[in-house]
């Protein structure tokens, strides 16, 4: 069985949600890069509250590269959140 490995993060600056893509933040970027991530997000959109980006994690160390992600993200002030399922 597999592990699904989901980095959720809210830009600093809001998102129109309306929009198909937007642009991965700089540092937001950079950090995925570091861990050999993937910088293409998906969007999640809720009914109230701000667009988040989407990040599926791969890699045999990717819930490790997804801790890593999430405590270095909100170092810099994001609100980032990891989801692991199987």
């Amino acid at each position: 069985m597999s592990t699904s490995v989901v980095l959720s993060v809210t830009p600093a600056e809001p998102v129109d949600p309306d929009r198909r893509s937007v642009d991965v933040p700089d540092d937001v970027a950079a950090a995925l890069a570091a861990e050999g991530q993937p910088g293409n997000p998906g969007l999640y959109v809720p009914r109230s509250g701000p667009v988040r980006l989407l990040f599926q994690l791969s890699g045999p160390d990717r819930v490790a590269a997804g801790r890593r992600l999430v405590a270095g993200l909100r170092r810099l002030g994001y609100a980032a959140d990891l989801s692991i399922s199987r």
